[in-house]
């Protein structure tokens, strides 16, 4: 049988043609040779005529091979969908054919060079891309490495190859490792355990000054210490200092606190120290989690030789599991009124960040020198006078403020008792972080205390009249028709009283709980990256999330309970904001090295 439409040979039983996909049963299709009789199934009656499709007119005649054909309506759909299918499938082999001519002489393509090939390393120049110099070396057959460090070119240049130099000659096997450069600051791997001289090239390639530092280390002559710590860009200083291990100075009369006490376990650390006969004392201080259980500072200083000392206090790193011991203390008020107090805000002290670049700096005071606890803190760097608001009592600390916790009269406010049937929401302090088991705690301006103009309101030394503050000498001397005993009787008396929204920082260790807090309404909205809980850091108020930052009193003394920007015995305070996210939270930057107490020795 062949097709009727383009003459193929049908294979019997084929239902439609192999060559143009025709149907073979519409009876188009031609006979080689006609029988003379059609064989009938045995016992089949078969009918007398044919029936055809309604509407569909028949052809009168047998078309003999060799003769074109008719074909019906419903075969043309079929036949045009194949014409096209192969239209397309032409249209997309020439595309394919068109991509690939593109790409090869557009694209590099590189050659594997043979092992035992020499290649010189070709020079590169710090105002090239690090791609271009890793092209240039995949051109000639260089299998590469790109990674990323310190450099002193911009971030995304070329900064130096790691483990060849530049005209060196190599095999063709050898994989060279090209450093892209991320700006500069203290590489990773390169300065500690090397000598000054070893460790030059690489230090001023960062193109900033170095200083040269002696400190106490037990490797005299290597460098043991660094600042910035090794793979953390410059600080504000622009600057890199490194410290150079020397002889002990008062091997018979003296004390070194060698710098390899840092990152050392605490315990091995106090067992060290003690054997070489300082009396030790462990304290807790916030630090990453890498550090935790380690030795992440002290004082006497680490590096720093001392004559005649003995005593020594090493600093480890803690997380939220140790907030409350770091901030408070237990205090007695007679046998029976035992009470846990909030004692100091030195876990608050150092130098904060964000990756931005904006810095917090808390500053320790010794506010209650008869006691000689830390209840004070300053503020220093971009924040300092962001809420002065020409505050009286502030004037003489320039750039830095006070931050009070909770109360003025910090030691009088438990935040626990030993006595099991208190009643906890009865104690001043229960609505705060410290209060509860987040492992948080925070810290705001002026204890709450409503404000008479700009001046805090103080209702024992003096009134407010019509938001001016007045003594009450000043009372005397303007109302002499009042006694001291009716002030409170003087026209505008109680008038003018607010609350500002002052300064507020919470501060956040790691293993803190802030998932919950952020689920108990806490915070206002939610942050869309969260922070890295690795790392220690402060959360800022920002009053511009805030349609409103002032209030004035309702009470008449001006209760500071009533504060709504502050937690106090009465409420919590108003939600947070901004919550925290990774771009606004300030990190904890780390520096266990003081080398404000090295000797300087030189700058290379």
């Amino acid at each position: 049988m062949f097709c009727a439409n383009c003459g193929n040979n049908i294979i019997p039983g084929e239902k439609f043609c192999g060559n143009c996909g025709a149907s073979v049963l519409y009876g188009n299709n031609v006979e080689q040779s006609q029988p003379t009789e059609v064989m009938q199934p045995t016992g089949v009656e078969q009918p007398t005529e044919v029936m055809q499709p309604t509407g569909v007119e028949q052809p009168t005649e047998v078309m003999q091979p060799g003769i074109q054909i008719a074909q019906p309506e419903y075969a043309t759909p079929l036949i045009k969908n194949r014409k096209l299918i192969i239209i397309s499938a032409c249209v997309i082999a020439a595309v394919a054919i068109i991509a690939a001519a593109v790409f090869f002489f557009t694209f590099p393509h590189f050659r594997k060079a043979a092992p035992s090939e020499r290649i010189v390393v070709p020079k590169a120049k710090t105002s090239q891309s690090a791609q271009d110099v890793v092209r240039e070396l995949q051109e000639k057959g260089v299998e590469t490495r790109l990674v990323k460090d310190f450099g002193g070119s911009k971030p995304g240049n070329f900064a130096r190859y790691q483990n060849v130099k530049p005209g060196q000659v190599i095999r063709g096997n050898h994989v060279v490792t090209v450093v892209e450069s991320k700006g500069p600051g203290m590489p990773e791997k390169g300065v500690i355990g090397k000598t000054v001289e070893e460790a030059a090239p690489l230090l001023k390639s960062m193109g900033v000054p170095v200083k040269v530092y002696k400190v106490a280390s037990l490797h005299p002559g290597k460098i043991a210490a660094t600042n910035p710590m090794p793979g953390e860009p410059l600080d504000e200083n622009k600057e890199i200092f490194i410290g150079v291990g020397e002889e002990d100075k008062y091997p018979d009369s003296g004390r070194s606190v060698p710098v390899e006490l840092f990152d050392k376990d605490k315990d091995e650390a106090y067992k060290m120290m003690s054997d070489e006969g300082f009396k030790v004392r462990l304290v807790p201080k916030y630090s990453s989690r890498k550090h935790l259980g380690k030795i992440v500072g002290s004082n006497l200083g680490l590096g720093q030789s001392h004559r005649g000392d003995t005593d020594i206090t090493l600093y480890y790193g803690a997380d939220a599991s140790e907030t409350k011991k770091m901030f408070t203390s237990k205090r007695g008020y007679g046998e029976s009124n035992q009470a846990t107090v909030v004692s100091t805000l030195v876990p608050f002290v150092g130098k904060w960040c964000t990756k931005s670049g904006d810095c917090l700096e808390f500053e320790p005071t010794n506010y209650d020198t008869e006691i000689g606890e830390n209840t004070r803190v300053l503020l220093r760097g971009t924040h300092a006078m962001d809420d002065l608001v020409d505050d009286e009592n502030n004037k003489d600390y320039a750039h830095s403020f006070g931050m009070w916790q909770y109360t003025q009269q910090l030691l009088g406010d438990a935040i626990d008792t030993d006595d099991s049937d208190e009643d906890k929401n009865s104690l001043p302090l229960h609505n705060t972080l410290i209060f509860g088991d987040s492992g948080m705690t925070e810290i705001f301006r002026d204890g709450g205390d409503p404000y008479c103009g700009n001046k805090v309101y103080n209702v024992h030394s003096g009134l407010c009249v019509n938001g001016q503050f007045q003594d009450y000498q000043d009372l005397d001397s303007n109302y002499p028709d009042y006694s001291s005993n009716n002030f409170i009787d003087v026209p505008g008396v109680n008038k003018g009283i607010t609350y500002k929204m002052r300064a507020y920082f919470v501060l956040v260790p790691v293993s803190a709980k802030l998932d919950e807090l952020e689920a108990s309404g806490f915070f206002k909205g939610k942050g869309k990256t969260k922070p890295d809980m690795d790392r220690p850091f402060i959360l800022r108020r920002d009053p511009k999330y805030y349609s409103k930052s002032e209030i004035t009193v309702a009470s008449k003394d001006g209760d500071m309970r009533d504060n709504p920007f502050v937690p106090t015995s009465k409420h919590k305070a108003i939600p947070f904001a901004p919550a925290p996210d990774d771009s606004n939270v300030y990190y904890l930057v780390e520096k266990p090295f003081d080398f404000t107490g090295f000797i300087k020795d030189r700058e290379l």
